[in-house]
């Protein structure tokens, strides 16, 4: 710079400073979305989560909610999808494991193995699934806040609980699922 240019009149670049909380949120996220990323390599985006869950699974024999041993942190997450190709006409289980647009993960704190359940849009579910897996009738997932459960039925048929913890995190989970289970994907 010559002598002329007047370096007083640069402007500063203001430093943006994040405070400790969401420090340690952006912290969390990226340490859930790497250890999410060694069970589901299809993950692409983290949605939300919950420091303490409880799954249940409700028993139809004896009509009773039943803990399971998972407990932990809970994760929502979007996941990179495939579309099976349009001229197969038998839809199988790992057709519905390759379109799950959404999963739930729960990193169990009482052993190496986790919870998972893939997510599926209904409209998405109805397309490829008319009459269910292997023609179940259940052409639908459901969600639905009963109490301090969320609870969620599968394509499956298996309707799980989910326990959480905190109020809002239960509230907010609630909220994600049924907007993803309700949403328009387009294919």
């Amino acid at each position: 710079m010559g002598r002329d240019t007047p370096t007083n009149n640069i402007p500063s670049v203001k430093e943006e400073q994040i405070t400790t909380d969401e420090a340690l949120k952006l912290y969390t996220n990226t340490l859930n979305f790497n250890v999410i990323s060694r069970y589901d390599p299809s993950i692409k985006q983290l949605l939300c989560h919950t420091s303490h869950c409880v799954i249940y699974k409700y028993n139809d024999d004896s009509q009773e909610w039943i803990k399971t041993d998972y407990q932990g942190t809970l994760a929502m997450y979007v996941r990179d999808f495939k579309v099976p190709p349009p001229t197969k006409s038998t839809r199988t289980y790992t057709d519905l494991q390759d379109l799950f647009c959404y999963g739930l993960i729960l990193l169990n704190r009482n052993s190496p193995e986790c919870f998972s359940l893939g997510l599926l849009p209904n409209k998405v579910s109805k397309h490829f699934f008319p009459n269910g897996l292997s023609d179940s009738g259940i052409s639908e997932m459901d969600v639905e806040l009963n109490d301090n459960l969320i609870i969620v039925r599968n394509l499956l048929g298996d309707i799980y609980g989910l326990w959480v913890f905190n109020e809002d995190d239960r509230l907010k989970l609630f909220k994600s699922i049924e907007f993803c289970l309700n949403s328009d994907v387009k294919l």
